[in-house]
C-alpha cells in the first residue's frame, strides 16, 4: 500500500477545471527539513499513488497555482507558477514550471521582493 513520507505542506492547489469533480493531481508547497535549505514543490497523483518534487538550494516558493493550456484535454496539461525567493542575495523571481514533470520552462526576474509564506497555526 502507497504512504506518502510525512512531510509538512501547504496550499494545495488543483486544476480549476476539476473543481468538484474527481481529480488526481494536486500540488503543494513542501516544507524541506534537511540540509538543503529550501523549500520545494510537490505534485502527487493520488490515482496512481506517485509523487515528484522540485526544490534548489536557497530558493523559497511560495503558493503555486495552475494554469491550464487553453484546449487542454488532460488534467495535468499546463503550467505551475510561483513566486520564488533567494535567500542567497533577497530577490523573487516567478518560476514557471511544466505541470506534467516540474520542469523549470521560464524564470522571470522581480523588482519586488515576495517574502515565503509562513502559515502558523495556534
Amino acid at each position: 500500500m502507497w504512504a506518502p513520507q510525512q512531510l509538512q505542506v501547504e496550499f494545495p492547489y488543483i486544476n480549476d477545471a476539476y473543481r468538484g469533480l474527481p481529480y488526481c493531481f494536486v500540488y503543494l508547497q513542501v516544507w524541506n527539513h534537511d540540509a538543503h535549505n529550501a523549500m520545494g514543490l510537490l505534485k502527487v497523483d493520488m490515482c496512481k499513488e506517485t509523487s515528484i518534487g522540485w526544490q534548489e538550494i536557497n530558493k523559497f516558493p511560495v503558493e503555486p497555482v495552475f494554469a491550464g493550456r487553453p484546449g487542454a484535454t488532460e488534467e495535468d496539461d499546463g503550467v505551475i507558477m510561483s513566486p520564488v525567493l533567494d535567500s542567497t542575495d533577497n530577490t523573487t523571481a516567478l518560476y514557471v514550471w511544466n505541470a506534467k514533470n516540474l520542469e523549470v520552462l521560464a524564470i522571470v526576474s522581480s523588482p519586488i521582493v515576495v517574502p515565503f509564506t509562513i502559515m502558523e497555526y495556534g
